[in-house]
């Protein structure tokens, strides 16, 4: 087995051991030692945790790979891994059933394959580039709503955004016809857009530990939007949007309103 294929094999097993781990403490609120990083933005020790188990096995296995998570920060050379350990925090707190483990492998900068680990419902979706998306190892593909008002657009809000801008965001979608649901996990609902169950996410601000493996997921399933090379020349977070090819014209008008309302207050501020 070629090293490539062993770095895609212990991405999987590591990702299926660190889902055991997490569901077993999933909603232990009282239990967990958690931190907060920000405004509504927690750290627990299942986040540790999961990231230490990474850490370490990939160091054991592959000494010369990159690593960057978000707990523990790091760099990004040559062949590196991406991590969010949970993605989700709050509602994994809180034992809502919509969070995730989110993978990505990078090679000089770009994407190679991606997972996102949804161990509540135990399914893996997975992408590697240039051979499509799957899920539990069954193609996926993004959705074809045939207008706005037949698509539902998955949203992500951080208060490091001007809550003007996501009210700007919200306006133009309710206006324009689309639906929308804001659930806790970026990684996740990329993923839905990739496996057609969401048919596009608006993410004003993301970093790219969220969002970098659903990307490249919702690319290999034909979507639109923001490409997985987005974050290849710098890591600093970023606005991003993905949809169904046949409803991204009109998210992308609405998403570039929302920015220059952002960017205003910023500038003011």
């Amino acid at each position: 087995m070629n090293p490539w294929e062993r770095r895609l094999g212990l991405a999987r097993e590591l990702l299926w051991e660190a889902g055991r781990r997490a569901r077993a403490q999933a909603g232990r609120r009282s239990a967990l030692m958690i931190e907060r990083k920000g405004l509504q933005d927690f750290v627990t020790a299942v986040d540790r945790e999961v990231e230490a188990l990474f850490r370490r096995e990939v160091a054991r296995q592959f000494p010369e790979d990159a690593f960057l998570g978000e707990e523990g920060g790091g760099e990004m050379r040559g062949c590196g891994w991406v991590l969010d350990p949970i993605d989700g925090t709050a509602g994994f707190l809180r034992g809502l059933p919509y969070w995730s483990i989110t993978l990505a492998l990078v090679e000089d900068g770009l994407p190679r394959a991606g997972w996102v680990l949804d161990p509540v419902h135990g399914e893996l979706f997975e992408a590697r580039a240039g051979e499509g998306a799957f899920r539990n190892g069954e193609r996926i593909q993004t959705a074809r709503p045939a207008a706005p008002a037949e698509a539902m657009i998955g949203l992500s809000h951080t208060f490091r955004v001007p809550h003007r801008a996501y009210l700007a965001l919200m306006e133009g979608l309710l206006a324009a016809g689309f639906d929308h649901r804001r659930m806790g996990s970026a990684a996740l609902s990329l993923a839905h857009v990739a496996d057609g169950r969401l048919d596009g996410t608006v993410f004003l601000r993301a970093h790219v530990w969220d969002v970098l493996a659903g990307l490249l997921l919702v690319h290999e399933a034909g979507g639109a939007g923001t490409p997985p090379s987005a974050f290849a020349r710098h890591w600093q977070p970023r606005p991003v949007f993905t949809a169904a090819p046949t409803v991204a014209p009109a998210l992308e008008a609405i998403v570039a309103r929302a920015l220059q309302l952002a960017d205003a207050q910023m500038t003011k501020s």
